[in-house]
């Protein structure tokens, strides 16, 4: 009986043992993906094969377009390439919050943007997901 209850045991011990270890590895997982810094990549050389991956990148502000629902859709260049950056209103109002406004975004200031690259109607756009994604270099 005593060595029955000792496997029991053993067997419980491993169960526990093997749940502590895969909660552990999972939190690792969590932080580690957080802490992984975006790709750092020429606008010119953004394609359909970085979709769906983090990137950041620089460019000159050639065009910014306001739209009556309150979004600000820029669009940056590198000299050889344009990319759009969606600001979307809710965006926009946490900018705006922080003092930052859609006047701040002067034709040709020095933008950095860091986001995801997506695909809207064909056209690859780099959507920032945090309010320090999109900065104003000058």
């Amino acid at each position: 009986m005593i060595e029955s209850d000792r496997m029991v045991l053993s067997k419980n011990f491993l169960l526990i043992l093997s749940l502590f270890t895969s909660i552990v590895g999972l939190i690792l997982i969590y932080f580690a993906s957080v802490n992984i810094e975006p790709q750092k990549i020429e606008i010119s050389d953004i394609t359909a094969d970085l979709e769906g991956r983090r990137i950041v990148t620089t460019g000159y502000l050639v065009e910014k377009r306001k739209h009556e629902d309150g979004h600000l859709f820029l669009t940056i260049s590198d000299s050889k390439t344009k990319i759009q950056v969606p600001l979307f209103s809710d965006y926009m109002k946490s900018l705006n919050e922080i003092g930052i406004t859609e006047e701040d975004f002067q034709l040709n200031d020095k933008i950095s943007v860091k986001g995801v690259i997506e695909n809207y109607k064909g056209r690859l756009q780099i959507m920032p997901k945090s309010l320090d994604d999109v900065k104003i270099l000058g």
